[in-house]
């Protein structure tokens, strides 16, 4: 692990009972923290379900004056600590967790899934492995700011005006500040891990899907200009081959999560 190490997970005290249905570990976009899944944990919980949706690296990803050491850190030290929690569930339950993931959580997903620490995944809008990318003027504009800069050794915030129009054109304008205030600062060289793979030592953005027995279901967005429907459609195709599943919304952006018109639990 080539960044600084990541927080212990916090997991459920000792000889505390999980609910029959198990444990969904829940991982968050890029510039986000596990705030994001705070609207759809209560419907997951009163399934029966345990979850946990931790921020990765929540020292270092802040959302005002990112101290520098957030730069030193890969998307393969994302993964990394992702796996981690997924080890303390296994630990903790005996039982391995179902994951969920958005945006670039449901390519750290994906990897999760390819290792075997996990009985199911649920990829919502997910950045993309690298055969399943695409080029497309939409999500150049999101992260403009970013793209403008271009180097791997910043640390950044998407813009205001591309996170409104990219990420929440389906969320009421008078939420964007609020959103976007919460919003965090993450490392360039996991934006460039994921939009260069080819520049990436530990080819994070590769994922075998013939590695990976467990069930897997995507979720695409049509109105989606982070990880536009074109892509997500690609990302559902390479996981049909190993018999996964594919559901689309319409008239749904990226933030689905947490839009009025959200995804059933």
């Amino acid at each position: 692990m080539s960044g600084p190490p990541n927080a212990a997970p916090q997991i459920a005290p000792e000889g505390t009972t999980q609910p029959s249905r198990g444990t969904i570990l829940l991982i968050h976009g890029i510039g986000c923290t596990g705030s994001v899944f705070d609207r759809i944990r209560p419907g997951l919980e009163a399934a029966g379900w345990s979850t946990q949706a931790p921020t990765l690296f929540p020292e270092y990803r802040v959302s005002d004056n990112p101290p520098g050491h957030l730069s030193s850190l890969s998307l393969h030290d994302y993964v990394t600590a992702a796996a981690g929690w997924a080890r303390a569930i296994i630990k903790e339950t005996g039982a391995l967790p179902v994951v969920i993931g958005h945006s670039m959580g449901g390519l750290i997903a994906q990897k999760l899934a390819e290792q075997g620490l996990v009985r199911a995944a649920v990829l919502i809008t997910p950045a993309q492995p690298v055969d399943c990318q695409v080029v497309n003027w939409k999500v150049a504009f999101t992260f403009a700011n970013i793209l403008a800069v271009g180097k791997a050794e910043r640390s950044y915030k998407v813009w205001r005006t591309g996170f409104a129009w990219g990420v929440l054109n389906r969320v009421p304008k008078a939420r964007h500040a609020e959103i976007h205030a919460g919003a965090v600062y993450d490392s360039g060289r996991v934006y460039q891990d994921i939009g260069k793979p080819g520049t990436d030592p530990h080819r994070t953005c590769t994922v075998d899907e013939t590695a990976i027995a467990c069930p897997i279901l995507t979720l695409g967005a049509t109105d989606d200009r982070a990880t536009v429907i074109e892509a997500v459609r690609k990302v559902a195709a390479k996981y049909a081959r190993i018999g996964g599943d594919y559901r689309e919304y319409a008239k749904a952006g990226h933030w689905i999560v947490d839009e009025p018109r959200r995804i059933s639990t």
